[in-house]
């Protein structure tokens, strides 16, 4: 049972009145579930663009057999016998034979054993020849819209590390790479903490933009750290790691950056929690150099990190 608050923030507004599990889940989508819009056939097509594609195939062949099973019936219902000869009787059977017959002629196949006899029995046919093409059509139009779609994807590194950034300061940082062949150029990051201000009598929940080390690169070939320096301008600045979850902080996160096989701009979402978060830690390297100079980027390596004895608190005094 779904109970409904207007004073309620779920989590991307300033009021804050109830916990909620995140903003940007996992997927990259927001943690938002739309309702009491009804049934509206406008936004078809985008759900068959987005959805998985094993959704997408399912969908698809149950329109089709369903389009064809009626179709079946109103071949059975003018009479069998106006296909041509069959030869095991029963409902069932004749059923059977006007269903094969029906995908045979949806699909413009026209083996010639069955074949439409009378006026209606051919007006019937014709009317599914017509539905046939532009059935095809449709499902042959999202097809191409599903991998003409320009999207990026990403692999984020599971957890985001404070580590040690020099001069006796940390950082906060979480690594990224281009999981597909396409070259990815003019990338471009955005970071923003929220978090819940319980100095206030009324808590509010904050948006504050991150200042990054680089927020934009020109070529994406290996992976990108993005570095967030944690000195006296940081929201994190000499805050512990308790602090943090107590401010149930997320660290939302936007991508974009020109994918040259789509020739568009193209964008990623994704979050870190303060429980995805680990203190005094650092990142593996995630590529070699072979001894022909060649570069060897391993994505199985991007989430490996190591402990470091340091600090285990936001500051900016030495560890």
């Amino acid at each position: 049972m779904v109970r409904y608050s207007l004073s309620r923030d779920p989590g991307t507004g300033t009021d804050y009145h109830a916990h909620s599990k995140r903003v940007i889940n996992k997927d990259g989508s927001f943690n938002v579930k739309k309702a009491g819009l009804g049934p509206n056939t406008r936004n078809a097509y985008q759900s068959l663009v987005k959805m998985s594609w094993a959704r997408f195939f399912l969908v698809s062949f149950i329109f089709l057999f369903i389009v064809n099973g009626v179709f079946a019936l109103l071949y059975t219902w003018v009479g069998i016998e106006k296909l041509g000869e069959v030869e095991e009787k029963g409902w069932f059977n004749e059923f059977m034979y006007a269903y094969y017959f029906s995908f045979q002629t949806f699909t413009t196949v026209g083996y010639g054993i069955y074949h439409p006899i009378g006026h209606l029995a051919n007006v019937i046919s014709t009317i599914e020849s017509i539905i046939g093409w532009m059935c095809f059509a449709l499902v042959t139009g999202i097809l191409y819209g599903r991998f003409s779609k320009p999207s990026a994807r990403l692999m984020y590194s599971e957890k985001a590390l404070v580590a040690p950034y020099g001069n006796g300061r940390n950082s906060l940082q979480f690594r990224v790479a281009n999981m597909r062949n396409s070259m990815l150029m003019e990338m471009e990051a955005t970071v923003l903490l929220s978090f819940v201000d319980k100095s206030r009598q009324n808590w509010k929940r904050e948006f504050t933009p991150l200042l990054l080390e680089r927020d934009h690169i020109l070529f994406f070939p290996l992976t990108w750290t993005i570095v967030h320096p944690i000195d006296e301008n940081s929201p994190f600045y000499n805050k512990a790691k308790e602090d943090i979850e107590t401010m149930d902080a997320e660290l939302l996160i936007r991508i974009k950056g020109y994918d040259d096989t789509f020739a568009q701009t193209v964008h990623s979402r994704f979050s870190y929690r303060c429980d995805e978060m680990v203190w005094g830690a650092q990142y593996h390297p995630a590529f070699d150099i072979d001894s022909n100079g060649d570069i060897h980027l391993f994505f199985d390596r991007i989430h490996h990190y190591d402990k470091l004895d340091t600090s285990t608190a936001f500051s900016d005094s030495s560890n």
